[in-house]
């Protein structure tokens, strides 16, 4: 149960509490070791939503009940975090043609999400729709990436929206958009007039839908700022990243602006 703050006459910015339908933080576990995970997860884990594990580690698992990864699954776990192995782990159940082994096996290791991607395979839709299909069978959450990894230009807004609303409609719990379609809307300084397709994307689909996978400061403040902190970001967050970025989407920062001591300054003139 829990606790309530001890200084809770000192009013602060709402935030949603887990389980989470918004406002998501998308983690990643690069290989710590499990007292490092344990130290991590006590300071900031109520802060986190789902962590991806990194891909080698999860293909190394062994069956032994107290392999360092499952330990760490049932650690997460037991701080309502999601856990997902990363779409490398399915791409290459997609090469080896396992894929409905590989999604009942993740279930059997305590892995509670899958990112299905195409980092480097390609899908047809009907693929896709069939693969959203068998992790919803067996109880998986399913992550999928939307747009290049690679892309020259900005993504068509309306083609990303149609694939989230596809994906969505049979089953995808989230869509996450690539870093690099981001960096090319927002630009370097977050100042990009190309920034609209972002806000644009979002009143076609809805922010609950989509994770934007930013990691640089600049683009993080302008999500916050612009779509405020129900806005999902992720998965590639490392762990020094977390404890800096809850108080900036409260805008509680340097980062943030400050914003919401500002407005109550100014509520008071």
């Amino acid at each position: 149960m829990k606790q309530a703050r001890a200084l809770s006459f000192i009013d602060i910015p709402q935030r949603s509490s887990k389980p989470r339908s918004v406002g998501l933080t998308l983690a990643r576990d690069l290989g710590y070791g499990y007292t490092e995970a344990e130290s991590w997860v006590e300071a900031v884990g109520e802060f986190i939503d789902f962590v991806k594990m990194r891909h080698l580690f999860t293909l190394l698992m062994t069956e032994d009940k107290n392999d360092l990864v499952r330990r760490k699954i049932s650690l997460y776990r037991s701080h309502d975090i999601d856990v997902n192995p990363g779409g490398i782990v399915f791409e290459m159940a997609v090469l080896s043609q396992c894929v409905p082994q590989t999604f009942r096996k993740l279930v059997e290791l305590g892995f509670t999400a899958v990112e299905i991607s195409e980092n480097i395979i390609e899908m047809q839709l009907n693929e896709k729709i069939d693969y959203i299909k068998m992790a919803k069978d067996v109880g998986l959450k399913v992550l999928f990436e939307v747009g290049d990894k690679y892309p020259t230009n900005a993504f068509d807004v309306e083609i990303a929206a149609s694939d989230i609303n596809h994906m969505t409609e049979v089953g995808c719990d989230l869509c996450i958009l690539e870093r690099s379609q981001i960096e090319l809307c927002l630009g370097p300084q977050a100042s990009s007039t190309e920034a609209f397709r972002l806000r644009r994307l979002v009143e076609l689909v809805g922010l609950e839908k989509i994770v934007f996978e930013a990691e640089a400061t600049v683009h993080l403040v302008w999500l916050f700022k612009t779509f405020g902190p129900d806005v999902n970001v992720g998965p590639n967050l490392d762990r020094d990243v977390i404890a800096k970025l809850e108080p900036t989407r409260r805008t509680l920062s340097r980062e943030g602006g400050y914003d919401y001591l500002i407005e109550r300054v100014k509520s008071r003139a």
